[in-house]
């Protein structure tokens, strides 16, 4: 089956497949975008020779050509950032139902807060864009600012979004950590930041000062490293904490991969969990239920902010106000690790 290919390319096109169906390129055209609109029998008749051809669909083109997209890109820091997968996962269930697509962009390898990505995402001419706990650069936020499309912030809440936040506030979820475990009667509590964005890391320091110093203890005890919130960054830099605070009774992390790993670092060197160290962590992730002791954790709610975003984001799409705000709440699970 000989056919026309794009030029330099070798691949099928639009037009390849309307001859081969023996009907228009706009027929072939309307299939794919809108498959209703066309007969049983002629859509079963255009699938197959799409097959037959391995013709892929130029979305980008067609978005560009019909001034709308059914696209919605979602940029992350880093596919390893805590609660990722969550936030992707609900996002489909919500937006895919709906006859949108989700293109995931990992921001982890580029200008992460630059211009240029935001840049590249427009071209595809996409109906949104979500950021998950995404900095922006002043240029990035101009950019989207002039943009025209729905911008929706998850994560970290931000008061003074680009378009609308849906998140945790990190400083009322450390304060609550840090209330109940001094209520516990620790008294020489330690923080481990492991690399967060600036918005969250921000919320974690001002929530942590705030309510040391409202309980009268010192918040000086602090380690932030650039190293990413993993298992890894919990198990190596544990003995260096302990060395430089030999009195800590409680190390509180800011990720609960890097609490697990301070966990088993504890373990390695013989130091009993939470007899002699304490640890929390905050995010609520499976882990933390399975290690060994159970951790102490609050829990974000990853998936309810998502389900909130996703369909915020459809009223927008539909022209309807939403709120710019919106607070999720974050939950404190108190397992073994912390008790004593």
């Amino acid at each position: 089956m000989e056919s026309k290919r794009r030029p330099g390319t070798g691949k099928s096109t639009l037009a390849d497949v309307a001859k081969l169906v023996g009907v228009s390129a706009m027929t072939v055209s309307r299939a794919l975008r809108a498959p209703e609109k066309v007969s049983d029998q002629l859509r079963e008749k255009i699938q197959q020779v799409i097959a037959d051809l391995g013709y892929v669909p130029n979305l980008a083109a067609s978005a560009l050509a019909s001034a709308s997209s059914r696209l919605i890109t979602l940029v992350v820091p880093s596919l390893k950032t805590p609660g990722c997968a969550t936030i992707f996962h609900t996002l489909q269930q919500v937006l895919l139902p709906e006859g949108y697509n989700i293109l995931l962009s990992e921001a982890d390898n580029s200008n992460a807060s630059g211009s240029d990505l935001i840049e590249t995402l427009l071209a595809y001419n996409p109906a949104a864009i979500v950021q998950y706990n995404f900095d922006n650069s002043p240029g990035a936020q101009k950019i989207l600012l002039n943009a025209g499309i729905p911008v929706v912030e998850i994560g970290g809440l931000n008061k003074t979004p680009i378009g609308i936040s849906v998140g945790c506030d990190y400083a009322s979820a450390i304060k609550m950590l840090v209330t109940e475990m001094v209520q516990q009667e620790y008294r020489n509590i330690g923080l481990l930041c492991s690399h967060d964005e600036q918005n969250i890391f921000q919320q974690m320091l001002s929530g942590w000062n705030t309510s040391m110093l409202a309980v009268n203890r010192s918040p000086h005890r602090v380690v932030s490293t650039p190293l990413p919130p993993t298992f890894t960054t919990g198990h190596s830099l544990l003995p260096e904490i302990l060395l430089t605070w030999p009195e800590l009774d409680l190390l509180i992390c800011t990720a609960d991969d890097v609490a697990c790993g301070a966990i088993l670092a504890c373990h390695s060197i013989g130091v009993a969990v939470p007899k002699q160290l304490a640890i929390a962590g905050i995010g609520g992730s499976e882990l933390s239920a399975i290690c060994s002791p159970a951790l102490t954790t609050v829990a974000v709610a990853y998936k309810e902010m998502a389900t909130i975003a996703a369909e915020h984001l459809l009223s927008l799409l539909k022209g309807k106000a939403v709120a710019d705000v919106s607070a999720t709440p974050s939950r404190l699970i108190q397992r073994a690790s912390t008790w004593q």
